[in-house]
């Protein structure tokens, strides 16, 4: 049985552009008002998910907070796989997607009275070859894009933008053939999303069928860059040319490239190149703090 006065933070030093010595005065002095037995972990890059599994199962914490951007986030998410938690954000990256789908406010103070908050949320999580995402992981250009973007010398939304037109010149598409309770598609492609959520971090809305908590997860599949449907997606409009742009909704899938392997990120951590995924959905994975 989790102690309820008991509180874990993860906190990423480098992430973002975020002072993190005032998230840190902020947690502390919320925690200490609400009584809770606070205990604070930064990430090193060196064992955080045997450690922080660690140190879930040793406290016991009756809430985990993730001071972090995505990436961090889905960290934590998968250590506290199978654990019964209440998990809550404090914004803290380059690009803060799960904040923005969660409407979490910008206002660090307002962030944290919800992290310590009773208001939580069921969510989903997607499993892609044993590996958490909670948010938007993907094949193909903006997985390029990430990984381009985690060698830039600048962070946040300005960084994201520099490193676009090169990846965009960098970029060649794959083919890719995509198992699914809904049959077998076969395709050349400029990017195969795997959708938890609807926004990407820099606020873009790739996914407007997306509910974390409905027990399924979207296919988007992109062939070619198109303004139109581009136009359509933003907008949230569903009705898209099937030549151009599909999402599908579904429980599981199997996503090969034929011709040769392809960039793979998970919630904004580059992977590596790949021609094999499975993925499937698992339901009500972790309670969130929410607004």
């Amino acid at each position: 049985m989790f102690s309820e006065r008991k509180v874990l933070l993860v906190v990423n030093p480098i992430s973002g552009d975020v002072d993190k010595d005032e998230i840190l005065n902020a947690v502390i002095e919320k925690a200490h008002a609400e009584g809770y037995d606070l205990r604070i972990y930064s990430t090193t890059g060196e064992k955080d998910l045997d450690t922080i599994r660690t140190m879930v199962q040793t406290l016991k914490p009756e809430r985990i907070l993730v001071a972090g951007g995505d990436g961090t986030i889905s960290l934590v998410a998968e250590a506290v796989r199978d654990i019964d938690i209440i998990f809550a954000i404090v914004p803290a990256g380059s690009a803060n997607g799960l904040a923005a789908d969660f409407g979490l406010p910008g206002s660090l103070k307002d962030a944290i009275n919800i992290a310590f908050g009773n208001h939580v949320k069921g969510i989903d999580a997607v499993c892609i070859n044993n590996e958490i995402s909670l948010h938007l992981s993907d094949i193909g250009l903006n997985a390029l894009l990430v990984k381009n973007y985690e060698k830039s010398d600048i962070r946040g939304k300005l960084g994201y933008a520099k490193e676009a037109l090169k990846t965009l010149n960098e970029h060649e598409n794959f083919n890719v053939r995509i198992t699914t309770e809904q049959g077998v598609i076969e395709t050349e492609a400029l990017i195969v999303i795997i959708a938890n959520a609807r926004k990407y971090g820099t606020g873009v809305s790739i996914n407007p069928m997306g509910d974390m908590s409905d027990g399924f997860f979207e296919l988007v599949i992109a062939k070619k860059l198109d303004f139109i449907e581009t136009a359509k997606i933003l907008t949230g409009n569903t009705d898209f040319n099937p030549e151009i742009l599909q999402i599908l909704s579904v429980q599981k899938a199997v996503i090969e490239c034929i011709d040769k392997q392809a960039y793979f990120q998970i919630d904004g951590e580059y992977k590596g190149m790949v021609d094999y995924l499975e993925a499937h959905i698992i339901e009500n994975y972790v309670h969130v703090a929410v607004p």
